[in-house]
């Protein structure tokens, strides 16, 4: 018998799950400051005056790599429902750790004796992967978790991210001065897995019937309060999705420039701030680590916490909740630009370009309580605590379209990750340029991203609406066309 509800396991292992993900990202982003400088060790170089790193890749190839996680990451989230339906959430799930555990063993013996066109395809790959996690959760959790709270376990989902950057980066700082050197942030990923297959495998099931450790009274409390929500409506005739008035609609094209232009942000930060620490401010790899883990962990905490402050800021003062969603959006979108555009004249006060970037960090966090989020939820498995303004209930497109929901989400979601290859490789370009000092090309990046940033919200806060649009109104409504399918 668990010592603890087993639903609630199984939303612990999710977060977990979704820090694994983020683990192999912020593994590569460190390691490969390492891979690629004189100083790192466990390569082979010598004392002479004449080092060479280990890899002399250039910028924009190392763009590439990094960036590389992505490619199929993008696709792959939008097909994963059937493979789900088909093999199941639980064994769905566990190869998207299974696989990444086993490539992040071989990547250095793999980058070493393959070369670097072997290091992207098991990038590649394990993107690949990665991109049936959340679906596969977000799966699993319509048969585990009553309405109420399966809104709390998805939102669960999204501070694991942030912790998984947060645990990878201190460990990968500190990974690459050890003798073993860079190769030792891979095989410490990797175990990092290995508690969590054991955990899945003992207590996950499809569904909570074929679970051999749950009791009778969890398996009647789910059994009775989802029932009504697992069966589709067979009788119903279901219409064809308005493809070309959701890509006509203005609420729905500010929702994807809004997020493609967050995600750019984000991903150029999350990719690139190692090397930035490195490059330019001169922090050795062993604090560069701990500072970027610092800059993941404020932004995970301060999302975490701003959508049930934005629900109480509603509820509290009865505030249009369109007018704090634009609210916090403005936070997470100026904070960042404001923050970025004064990095170039404070260059040589490295202190506080750190401090920036933590604000900047911070304030990004405050999307939870933007554009993401609508309503309130009850019970955060995560945090094991009551609370009437806990977490997120639905996005805010579930209030204009919510009846193509999944397909605006989907979509729109698959364009933010997007920027995790366009951000690095476009970096990479930029610090190539022949004839240009570093740090000068860093100083464009960071106007040229608080530009983005600026810009990104400016549709939503003109278009943003959470009346339902004419054309949502036209599908019929089907309640397992949810977010939980992405």
């Amino acid at each position: 018998m668990a010592f603890l509800p087993i639903r609630v396991i199984i939303s612990i292992l999710g977060v977990y799950a979704c820090a694994l993900v983020y683990t192999q990202r912020s593994a590569m982003s460190v390691a490969i400051v390492a891979m690629t400088t004189v100083d790192s060790k466990g390569n082979d170089n010598t004392t002479n005056n004449n080092q060479k790193p280990e890899f002399d890749w250039n910028e924009k190839l190392q763009g590439v790599i990094l960036g590389s996680q992505f490619y199929l990451y993008i696709i792959v989230p939008t097909i994963a429902g059937r493979i789900t339906d088909t093999f199941g959430a639980k064994w769905v799930n566990f190869s998207g750790a299974a696989v990444p555990c086993v490539l992040s063993l071989l990547t250095p013996i793999g980058v070493r004796y393959g070369g670097v066109g072997t290091l992207i395809a098991i990038r590649v790959i394990d993107g690949a992967f990665h991109g049936c996690v959340y679906a596969s959760l977000f799966s699993l959790y319509t048969r585990w978790f009553p309405p109420n709270e399966r809104v709390n376990a998805n939102g669960s989902l999204f501070f694991g991210g942030s912790l998984g950057s947060t645990v990878m980066f201190a460990l990968a700082g500190w990974a690459c001065e050890t003798s073993v050197g860079w190769p030792m942030v891979y095989y410490i990923n990797a175990v990092l897995y290995i508690p969590w297959m054991i955990l899945w495998i003992y207590y996950c099931s499809n569904d909570p019937a074929s679970n051999a450790r749950i009791t009778q009274e969890e398996l009647q409390f789910i059994q009775n309060n989802i029932e009504h929500t697992t069966v589709v409506g067979e009788n119903k005739k279901k219409r064809s999705t308005p493809w070309i008035h959701i890509f006509t609609s203005i609420p729905v094209l500010s929702s994807m420039f809004l997020k493609m232009c967050s995600g750019f942000g984000y991903f150029l930060l999350i990719t690139k701030m190692p090397s930035f620490f490195y490059n330019v401010l001169g922090i050795a790899i062993f604090k560069n680590g701990l500072f970027s883990a610092s800059t993941t962990l404020c932004q995970g905490l301060c999302a975490l916490l701003a959508a049930p402050l934005s629900n109480w800021i509603i509820k509290r003062f009865n505030l249009p909740v369109l007018i704090v969603r634009k609210v916090f959006q403005s936070i997470a979108a100026f904070g960042p630009c404001i923050c970025l555009a004064l990095i170039p004249s404070m260059e040589d006060h490295a202190t506080v370009v750190i401090a920036l970037l933590l604000l900047a960090m911070i304030a990004y966090g405050f999307f939870t309580g933007g554009e993401w989020s609508t309503g309130s939820g009850k019970y955060n498995f995560m945090m094991f605590l009551y609370t009437k303004y806990s977490t997120m209930e639905k996005f805010l497109i579930l209030e204009y379209a919510p009846n193509s929901a999944g397909v605006v989400f989907g979509f729109s979601n698959s364009l933010a990750f997007l920027m995790g290859v366009v951000a690095p490789f476009l970096v990479g370009i930029l610090l190539d340029a022949e004839n240009s000092d570093n740090r000068h090309q860093w100083n464009m990046i960071m106007y040229i991203t608080a530009a983005i940033y600026a810009v990104g919200p400016l549709p939503f806060f003109i278009f943003g609406t959470t009346k339902q649009q004419w054309w949502d109104k036209l599908v019929e409504f089907d309640e397992n066309q949810h977010l939980d399918k992405y």
